[in-house]
């Protein structure tokens, strides 16, 4: 014959703490595992950029730059410097930039 247990006896006591950690160090564990997923909050502003003190800031071929007149300059990217009041000047070799 079976034996009758009644609610709050010290057996089904046992069982549920056993259950109550077993589902608190599952939630801790999904918790930990949902936190290391998200990545991490990035900066409101980038803070490698060092400031051009003085030079002009610009962006060129998708960089930042400080130009200044006698720094190197690429042919290719003219446009972009004239748009900051240089010229990629051709009178030195390797071309350096001139103020326009």
């Amino acid at each position: 014959m079976p034996a009758i247990v009644e609610w709050g006896t010290s057996i089904e006591a046992g069982w549920g703490v056993v259950d109550d950690l077993t589902m608190r160090s599952g939630i801790a564990i999904a918790l930990v595992s949902v936190a290391l997923a998200l990545p991490a909050a990035s900066p409101a502003a980038p803070a490698a950029h060092a400031a051009c003190v003085r030079d002009t800031p610009a962006t060129i071929m998708g960089q930042h730059k400080c130009l200044g007149a006698g720094e190197y300059c690429k042919l290719s990217a003219e446009r972009q410097y004239e748009r900051y009041g240089f010229i990629c000047s051709t009178r030195y070799d390797p071309p350096r930039l001139r103020r326009a």
